[in-house]
């Protein structure tokens, strides 16, 4: 049989013209005695690479990653997924969706976080 059955949620956040970070806070209802996730999110000062944290986490095995929607000179949105990282240990998940946005034209347009708890 498997590993651990986990619960996954994902919180959308998305950035309005001039917004470059944004807070939610997750309630992760598997149990009642449930920790909530805080996760934050930001964009590097050069708008090509989406991060994500979070703190907290239900069990040593929490995890979770950003996800960044990326969009082109061609108004065209595409998907980056980042790294799993650690919750309880509250490391950071990073996205790129390019390294030159200058250059490019390739920047991020909205970040979520998706967070995985073992159930």
């Amino acid at each position: 049989m498997g590993g651990p059955l986990k619960l996954s949620k994902t919180i959308s956040v998305a950035l309005g013209a001039g917004i470059t970070a944004a807070t939610a806070l997750v309630a992760l209802t598997s149990t009642p005695a449930a920790a909530a996730s805080t996760c934050t999110t930001w964009k590097s000062s050069n708008g090509g690479t989406a991060y994500g944290k979070c703190t907290g986490g239900i069990t040593r095995f929490s995890e979770h990653r950003v996800w960044a929607v990326c969009i082109g000179p061609d108004g065209k949105k595409f998907n980056r997924e980042g790294n799993w990282v650690n919750t309880r240990n509250g490391e950071t998940s990073k996205s790129v969706c390019s390294s030159s946005p200058g250059t490019s034209g390739i920047s991020v347009y909205s970040m979520k976080i998706e967070t995985e708890e073992p159930v």
